[in-house]
């Protein structure tokens, strides 16, 4: 039974069924409308306003009987479940073949209005569509759609309300479209314009229609200062989180970060998206001291271990993603690389497309890392090591590193995919021509997961990755 009631609540959030919904809530509202600003309406109107609120108990009903409790529905549907009562009208309109002989007392009338509190419903379809507002003010567009939705009830409720209580005693306020203007200038100006009404109802209609112009004004007053103070007080945001794609994520910040970003930057110049860092910094952000690299990074002032703070960065839709070793707030080096894998193998999870590259400080954690499918990783101890006791036993190699390792001048690895018409030639075959053609240097060829560098007898079958080192890119 609990599946039947989970199969019926998805159906229910199915994008065409929320389509038809607010197409019979438009409908019903604009035949209430008719149905209460005419003094004997038609019997087809009749007919058709209270079929929809037919369709909208039955619809009622069955998300009652899918709900988990009968107290989460009407906390969600309370509005709705008063907007139906009006089907208790068909109890007293009397009806006779081509017309209505009378439509029965106003209070009748008024009770049929309560169809138009359905609107709300419409209000909730077009925010979770995200129909209504752009992303710039997204972040406040929960209060903006409430205060629309109860601009939108007050002006439509009252307009009805006021031809029907007033038509009789106020010219003024006969017609609908009088009733309409009457209640947006309410709104507008907080009073009755272009005078109060003549009845006790219609003062209490004016009333709520100004207490609704003084709440909306308090509202979107609010919303909008929170939005400035937030803006004041946090990061400038290159791209709204939600609009992030194909981009990298850095995750922990030292000085390594500005590096690794610098060098990301001038490997793909024309690449627009944001650098995301998600790092904790216990004061203010960190002060960028390269320009470029201060206009492309986007930080998240957050713990990459969390996976609320990873969805945030577009982690889903990352391209890359580098994991430095975090030893902020005096961590250990068993409880930085913790974190480390914690992450990668968190991100690898959410999104397995992404090229993952991860920095440890011990080389016996890595093999958490290849069980969780990260792409590569960086024994940042071990590294050093290395160089330190090369440049010892190769004097000046040093020197070759420094250029091989960044992009601000000289030589540096470059990736090339080998076209189909290299198909049979061999690895020295294209050594040559790499040198002659582009004076660069071959020194590896992709081969599954590794590049295999200087391999003997290799034969080319097209469509492979090779390695080269040269001063600019190359098209093979």
């Amino acid at each position: 039974m609990r599946a039947s009631a989970d199969r019926l609540a998805r159906f229910f959030a199915r994008p065409a069924f929320e389509t038809v919904l607010g197409a019979l809530i438009l409908t019903s509202a604009a035949l209430t409308v008719v149905e209460t600003t005419q003094v004997a309406p038609s019997v087809g109107v009749l007919r058709v306003v209270q079929g929809i609120s037919v369709l909208f108990a039955a619809e009622l009903a069955a998300r009652l009987w899918a709900a988990k409790s009968t107290k989460s529905f009407l906390r969600e549907y309370w509005l709705d479940v008063i907007s139906v009562l009006p089907l208790g009208s068909v109890l007293w309109a009397p009806f006779t073949g081509g017309g209505v002989e009378s439509f029965g007392p106003k209070w009748l009338g008024l009770l049929a209005l309560l169809r138009i509190f359905r609107l709300m419903r419409l209000l909730k379809i077009a925010r979770h569509r995200a129909l209504l507002f752009p992303s710039v003010i997204r972040k406040g567009a929960r209060e903006v759609f409430f205060a629309s939705g109860i601009v939108l009830l007050a002006v439509v409720f009252a307009s009805s309300a006021l031809v029907l209580l007033e038509r009789d005693s106020n010219p003024s306020l006969s017609t609908f479209g009088q009733a309409f203007w009457f209640s947006i200038y309410s709104v507008v100006a907080t009073e009755p314009i272009p005078g109060p009404p003549q009845t006790f109802g219609g003062h209490v209609v004016a009333l709520l229609v100004i207490l609704t112009g003084l709440f909306t004004f308090a509202t979107v007053v609010g919303t909008i200062s929170a939005l400035v103070t937030d803006r004041m007080h946090a990061p400038d945001l290159r791209v709204d989180w939600e609009d992030l794609n194909d981009h990298l994520i850095v995750c922990g910040f030292s000085r390594k970060a500005e590096i690794v970003v610098r060098e990301y930057i001038m490997a793909y110049p024309d690449d627009r998206q944001p650098i995301v860092v998600v790092a904790e910094f216990e004061n203010e952000l960190p002060q960028l001291k390269d320009p470029a690299v201060r206009a492309r990074v986007q930080f998240l002032n957050d713990d990459f271990t969390k996976l609320e703070a990873l969805e945030k960065a577009g982690v889903r839709r990352a391209a890359r993603c580098i994991l430095l070793a975090d030893s902020s707030k005096g961590r250990k080096e068993r409880d930085v690389d913790a974190r480390t894998v914690l992450a990668a193998l968190t991100i690898e999870r959410l999104n397995p497309g992404i090229y993952t590259v991860a920095e440890i400080n011990r080389r016996e954690h890595a093999h958490h890392l290849e069980m969780g499918k990260v792409n590569a990783y960086v024994v940042g101890g071990e590294q050093s090591a290395f160089l330190l006791a090369q440049s010892a036993i190769t004097r000046g190699v040093m020197g070759v590193f420094d250029e091989l390792m960044t992009r601000k001048a000289g030589n540096h690895f470059l990736r090339a995919t080998v076209p189909a018409k290299w198909r049979g030639k061999t690895f020295l075959d294209l050594l040559m021509h790499v040198k002659k053609e582009h004076d660069a240097l071959l020194v590896g060829v992709e081969r599954g997961e590794r590049i295999e560098l200087n391999p003997t007898n290799y034969v080319f079958q097209g469509g492979e990755d090779v390695v080269v080192i040269s001063t600019r890119d190359i098209r093979l």
